[in-house]
């Protein structure tokens, strides 16, 4: 998976099977507290990595996603659905 900010919190997705997907970060970064706030700011959002399949921000992997949760839309099908903090 490579990955590409585009504006504010999208980020288009490429997944090695060819597909794409434009990802709105914005409703799962607003649930976002504590110390991992800080990852909302543009600045430090569009510092994210890919890497292992997953895409993070922060040198710890503060917030991650799982890139087959991203491919398959599961964050934004299940609204009530917990953010993975791994610290």
């Amino acid at each position: 998976m490579d990955a590409v900010y585009l504006k504010d919190f999208e980020i288009l997705l490429y997944f090695i099977n060819g597909q794409q997907r434009i990802v709105n970060f914005l409703p799962l970064f607003s649930k976002l507290s504590g110390v991992y706030t800080k990852h909302s700011l543009p600045g430090n959002f569009k510092k994210f990595i890919v890497k292992n399949g997953n895409i993070y921000w922060g040198k710890d992997e503060d917030v991650i996603f799982p890139v087959a949760s991203l491919y398959t839309g599961v964050f934004s099908k299940k609204p009530k659905e917990k953010i993975l903090y791994i610290i």
